[in-house]
């Protein structure tokens, strides 16, 4: 293989978006005070693209976040703090590899 051709063949690192499922431990969780602790937390692995709110059932609301993070950070990271976030349990619900984001 060439220099020039190996060279062409290497993988720009982009971005990746994550949609990410954050459902409050109870149904009197104050929803906007809630949406702000998210936001201060996760912003500390990327930048926080938008948060939604979804009717559950019962009362719940689960709240939605879209975050923006560096493709070479990975997710592992993040996934390992979720626990550490006290006012609802996290999950990633969708992943997009988005290089021109």
């Amino acid at each position: 293989m060439s220099a020039r051709y190996a060279a062409s063949r290497v993988l720009n690192m982009g971005k990746v978006v994550l949609k990410i499922k954050a459902l409050p431990k109870d149904t009197t969780s104050d929803i906007e005070a809630l949406k702000k602790q998210l936001k201060e937390f996760l912003s500390q692995f990327g930048d926080v693209y938008k948060i939604e709110e979804q009717p559950l059932a019962f009362g719940l609301t689960v709240i939605l976040i879209t975050l923006v993070i560096d493709e070479s950070q990975g997710t592992s990271k993040l996934e390992e703090e979720f626990p550490n976030f006290d006012g609802a349990s996290m999950n990633i619900i969708e992943l997009t590899r988005a290089p021109d984001f």
